[in-house]
């Protein structure tokens, strides 16, 4: 499609040297200037049930509701959709940096770093509790498309 625009996080990431409440205030703002409200965002979940072969979820976006999620991994023969009904359990950027905010008040670990250009969360790991197994989230931004 004409204007779609994919963004890879490699060399957009924030250094760690500005406090993790004043990054995400500063990157959050970013991500509102730039207006994007209708976008699909593809991430990588890491868990202990799939650690090797993690799929990849494809999470589409529009007027800032999920509209659409889907898995894709290599050894799928074709995308596997999610049901409507569960879509409430998949987050929008706008979530995303809801989760941080939630975190910095209630984790014990949290490291996050951001995409420069757009202001999105790239990266984002959270364990509530070093004494419980299970508890961390883990999950890395591979792209962001959008339409002009």
């Amino acid at each position: 499609m004409t204007g779609d625009r994919f963004l890879a996080i490699a060399a957009f990431l924030t250094s760690a040297t500005v406090p993790a409440d004043e990054a995400l205030v500063a990157h959050q703002a970013t991500w509102d200037a730039a207006a994007i409200t209708t976008y699909e965002y593809r991430y990588r979940k890491v868990c202990d049930c799939h650690r090797d072969t993690p799929a990849d979820t494809i999470v589409a976006v529009e007027d800032g509701v999920v509209i659409d999620v889907h898995y894709e991994r290599d050894d799928y023969v074709s995308e596997m959709p999610v049901n409507p009904d569960e879509f409430q359990w998949f987050r929008t950027v706008d979530d995303l940096f809801s989760l941080i905010a939630t975190a910095e008040r209630s984790a014990t670990t949290l490291r996050v770093s951001y995409d420069e250009a757009l202001g999105y969360p790239a990266y984002i790991y959270i364990d509530y509790d070093h004494s419980l197994i299970g508890d961390e989230v883990e999950l890395e931004v591979l792209e962001v498309r959008f339409h002009d």
